[in-house]
């Protein structure tokens, strides 16, 4: 099980730099400017306002990969066991509400797929992983779309709960159009 928990952990490292490069485009970073030279207190404001860019990043990072991580414990215990898991009954007992269900079901499974395809292939990075799984861009174009529709279709669910939220709806466009234009280089870059 050591070459399975390698994989797991070059699987997710990949996923986490995949969170961080969303939130990077996500969160606007605050800037220096030439007046905190000349007015100190606004130096003051300015690492208030980095503090709290950290942190929200931070967290960001850490939600983000809460589905992916426990999509990659379903996939790890599915290879030790042999046993499908219920991601049915698993969206169910989640918390969610029943309009989110059936597509946070469909991404869970998606995901949980998606490792499946990558743990049971060999290599010894995320690039050599990607290719043994998935043998040509094509095909991983098409794993990469389908994960951007089964995500955007949560995303869509879930938009309207989130309507009283100021500026939910433009966080969430950000979210899937840098996540489809950063999976598509993935796959340039892992096929060439």
């Amino acid at each position: 099980m050591k070459g399975l928990e390698r994989k797991k952990d070059l699987i997710l490292q990949r996923e986490s730099m995949f969170a961080n490069a969303i939130g990077a485009q996500v969160f606007e970073k605050p800037r220096v400017s030439f007046w905190m030279v000349l007015i100190p207190i606004l130096f003051l404001y300015f690492i208030y306002r980095m503090q709290r860019f950290k942190s929200g990043r931070m967290k960001f990072d850490q939600e983000f990969m809460t589905t992916r991580r426990k999509a990659m414990d379903l996939a790890v215990e599915a290879l030790e066991t042999g046993v499908k898991p219920n991601i049915d009954r698993i969206a169910r007992e989640s918390g969610i509400t029943d309009a989110l269900e059936k597509h946070y079901a469909s991404w869970l499974r998606t995901l949980v797929d998606y490792y499946d395809d990558l743990l049971a292939a060999d290599g010894d990075s995320f690039e050599a992983l990607v290719r043994s799984a998935y043998h040509n861009r094509t095909n991983y174009l098409l794993t990469l779309n389908r994960l951007n529709t089964v995500e955007k279709e949560f995303y869509t669910s879930l938009k309207p709960r989130l309507a009283a939220t100021e500026g939910a709806s433009e966080v969430i466009a950000a979210i899937e159009e840098h996540s489809r234009r950063l999976r598509r280089g993935l796959a340039e870059q892992v096929f060439g």
